[in-house]
């Protein structure tokens, strides 16, 4: 959902509604390994769309595996992952996580990087990164999967 808002000047300006966002946590394989020219290209591209979008997030990749968790507005998130879905430069899409969430996690990276241990994305992509049935969806609840992410997030060198 966009909220009108009006601004000091009485001009309209379109602002999210922080109720209205959405995670989405995934794991894939390159269809090629990637040099460092491609990996630096791919995240220019995806700054720059995240950036018009409002999306933020973290990007791991380790060996021909990718890992990404983005957030933002349903709608940027949906159209987001659109876009990763039908992306060449990967291949088997495994969904860890679609749901709604109610603050950023990664509020100031339009789209960190870091390329961590093949052990390190194992563990990652392997945790529980859906919450709690009995937890309401978007509570502030962090599931397994995210809580480790974060923690390697904060002594990921980048």
């Amino acid at each position: 959902m966009t909220l009108l808002c009006v601004t000091h000047n009485n001009m309209l300006e379109l602002t999210p509604d922080m109720s209205d966002l959405r995670a989405i946590a995934y794991v894939s394989s390159a269809t090629y390994l990637m040099t460092v020219p491609q990996l630096e290209s791919l995240l220019v591209e995806a700054r720059n769309l995240n950036l018009e979008s409002s999306v933020t997030g973290v990007l791991l990749y380790s060996d021909g595996n990718f890992m990404q968790y983005f957030e933002g507005s349903e709608g940027a998130v949906s159209i987001t992952y659109e876009r990763i879905r039908s992306s060449r430069r990967h291949k088997s899409i495994i969904e860890l996580m679609n749901e709604r969430i109610a603050e950023r996690s990664f509020p100031d990276w339009q789209m960190g990087f870091a390329q961590p241990t093949q052990s390190e994305l194992l563990s990652l992509s392997a945790a529980r990164w859906q919450s709690m049935a009995s937890e309401a969806p978007g509570s502030l609840a962090t599931s397994p999967g995210l809580a480790l992410l974060r923690g390697f997030w904060k002594g990921a060198p980048r």
